[in-house]
């Protein structure tokens, strides 16, 4: 036997949970610019929040009678609301699935790639402002994250990490130091891919550490494309490079990321499509990204 929760309770908590993913919808989109769906238009932030809002007032507020109505809208109302509340929930602070539309991160990630985000990887920003909680230890060297680009917050980037506060980071002649300390490569030898724009590139792949953890990242070493840089990352600002060197506008570019642009850090492929060859990428679907 299963005793429901009473009306009069239940359409409380649903108003205030509805509430809460307003305020962190809105706050979001007001402090810092927007809250970004992957392949959908600017704006939309502000949309889902009202209607987030305007759903919690209506339910905290009129749901015990709306609930109590005997509607067949009423009696599908907990199924459906539960369902997108729940999908939403996840989406919005567990995980959220992100396309790659383009050749910065070959050979880790190729165009059209599909990857899921762990959200809760860098904590959560709080609504209204630039402040993080639950960040833990933070970000690692080498790991993958997607951010809102500094210069556009309406935009998702995706880079390596490779410097984190404090650290002083520099690029030379295609080589990376952080720390005044060289990072280990080795050459693995030739490597080509067709671009989005389907071009087909020569590069040299070599394999970089940072620890005993080994990425690839690609290299042409006659492209006269190095941003020498030789700084120090200040607090809560993170320096993040594309693994495709010749290729990647990143932190060379336009500078470094603050901690409250983080969204989370890229876990794992769930699918994958070569649009040059018009078929899937079996061998990719499930990988670890690292």
């Amino acid at each position: 036997m299963v005793n429901r929760l009473p009306w009069r309770r239940k359409h409380l908590w649903h108003g205030v949970l509805f509430l809460i993913a307003a305020l962190f919808v809105f706050g979001n989109t007001v402090s810092m610019g927007s809250y970004t769906i992957p392949d959908a238009s600017h704006g939309w932030g502000g949309v889902i929040a009202l209607f987030l809002l305007g759903m919690g007032v209506f339910l905290l507020f009129k749901g015990e009678q709306f609930l109590e109505g005997g509607s067949v809208v009423a009696e599908y109302y907990e199924a459906i609301a539960m369902a997108v509340a729940i999908a939403f929930m996840v989406r919005t602070f567990v995980v959220e699935p992100f396309k790659i539309p383009s050749g910065s991160m070959i050979p880790t990630l190729l165009v059209g790639d599909y990857l899921f985000v762990n959200k809760t990887a860098y904590g959560y920003r709080l609504p209204f402002t630039q402040q993080r909680i639950f960040m833990g230890d933070g970000p690692k060297r080498g790991e993958i994250a997607v951010f809102e680009y500094p210069k556009d917050p309406t935009k998702d980037y995706i880079k390596r990490i490779v410097a984190l506060p404090g650290d002083r980071v520099a690029y030379r002649e295609k080589r990376l130091f952080v720390n005044g300390q060289l990072v280990a490569q080795q050459l693995e030898g030739n490597y080509t891919y067709v671009n989005e724009y389907e071009q087909k590139i020569e590069s040299q792949r070599l394999v970089e550490k940072f620890g005993d953890q080994p990425h690839s990242i690609l290299v042409r070493p006659f492209a006269n494309m190095d941003q020498i840089t030789d700084e120090k990352i200040p607090p809560d600002h993170y320096f993040v490079m594309g693994d495709n060197r010749d290729n990647s506008n990143d932190s060379r570019y336009w500078g470094v990321v603050p901690a409250h642009r983080l969204v989370g850090r890229a876990v794992v492929l769930f699918w994958s499509w070569d649009r040059i060859d018009n078929k899937p990428r079996w061998e990719r679907v499930g990988q670890m990204i690292r």
